[in-house]
């Protein structure tokens, strides 16, 4: 397989993602809000603890990757500490959000272990996909509950696809292609839709479409609140 092709896919997703971290880093301290669903964050969160910490590496980039965003998601958990409680209306919510936020990270985390071995997931895929597709639901779903755009930007929306799209692009990439055929094929689409074998299932193709048509509804709704909440999307970061 062609390595360079591997490594730039790799490195847009992990640009696509790490932009969009800092603005939701960046927008929750400016709006007194966290940014990022909590159930997300407690899988997102529990999953680079597994991939970091409680397994022997897999790979060395999946092992350092896994670190890395572990300690990224560090000032989110922060700021879900910190305006959780006050972003929910329900008093039980309110005056035990603390203990539910943390139980929400003890239940994700044997779930990520028992995921891994059941699936025989060792690239993390089929969590980590699902964990995609439960944020890509949980974003637009807070934009609604918010009624407004808190917390969020039409930036943090477009990296956040970007991050993904190119995630998945190097899952096809790595599966259609090999040592002795290093580019897709005239039928990649084809070859792409049809796939059978990990790391490109028809599970994941599942997930993945469902992701890339949230996202792209979660892009147009934020612009969309932007506008009806007098503020230019273009100019809020």
């Amino acid at each position: 397989m062609n390595t360079l092709v591997l490594n730039s896919l790799g490195a847009v997703s992990t640009v696509g993602w790490l932009i969009a971290y800092v603005l939701i880093i960046w927008r929750s301290f400016k709006d007194k809000v966290f940014g990022m669903p909590v159930a997300a964050l407690a899988a997102n969160l529990s999953w680079e603890a597994s991939y970091g910490f409680l397994y022997e590496p897999l790979s060395n980039d999946l092992h350092r990757d896994s670190i890395a965003w572990f300690f990224a998601d560090v000032p989110i958990v922060v700021q879900c500490f910190m305006y959780g409680a006050k972003d929910f209306r329900a008093p039980f919510v309110k005056r035990h959000f603390k203990l539910i936020f943390v139980a929400a990270i003890g239940m994700a985390l044997p779930l990520m272990r028992l995921a891994f071995e059941e699936f025989h997931d060792p690239k993390g895929l089929y969590t980590g996909f699902g964990i995609n597709f439960m944020m890509s639901i949980l974003f637009v779903a807070m934009l609604a509950r918010r009624d407004g755009i808190a917390g969020q930007s039409v930036y943090i929306a477009i990296f956040k696809w970007i991050g993904t799209l190119f995630a998945y692009a190097y899952t096809v990439f790595e599966a259609i292609t090999s040592a002795e055929h290093p580019w897709p094929s005239a039928s990649f689409v084809q070859d792409t839709v049809m796939h059978q074998t990990y790391p490109l299932t028809p599970t994941i193709n599942f997930l993945y479409l469902f992701v890339f048509v949230l996202d792209v509804l979660y892009i147009v709704l934020v612009y969309r609140k932007a506008k009806e909440c007098g503020v230019d999307p273009w100019r809020r970061a």
